[in-house]
């Protein structure tokens, strides 16, 4: 079992879902990482539903945009952290969850533009 890839959940409002390592862990382990973070603030679903506080936040091997760990504070983050939880398990890197088409407006769009922060590209940030 790859215990890193196992989701933790906290039911408040807002939720919390974490997975991975964080940034300060992954520097602890010689790991060179960044960050990508996507606030609700800038989601068209979430301003729809009236919930803008919180973020995603994607922890990025900076060599190969591999994802190792992701923080998701704001709605619905206990259901949002399983995306993160098979980019873990199957290595995936930011380039290839910035490239999957993500439903609009969704709140899981928020994870594909935390990929596209941390490449630099994001679509709804300036």
């Amino acid at each position: 079992i790859n215990y890193t890839s196992i989701p933790n959940c906290i039911f408040t409002s807002p939720q919390i879902g974490t997975i991975g390592l964080t940034l300060d862990k992954a520097r602890e382990e010689g790991i060179e990482a960044k960050i990508g973070r996507f606030p609700f603030s800038a989601s068209g679903k979430a301003q729809a539903l009236g919930e803008i506080d919180g973020f995603v936040q994607l922890v990025v091997e900076e060599e190969d945009g591999r994802i190792l760990g992701g923080q998701i504070i704001g709605p619905h983050a206990a259901d949002l952290v399983h995306e993160i939880s098979l980019a873990i398990r199957w290595e995936l890197t930011v380039d290839e969850i910035g490239s999957t088409v993500h439903a609009h407006p969704t709140l899981s769009e928020a994870v594909m533009e935390a990929a596209k922060k941390a490449q630099g590209k994001p679509i709804h940030l300036t």
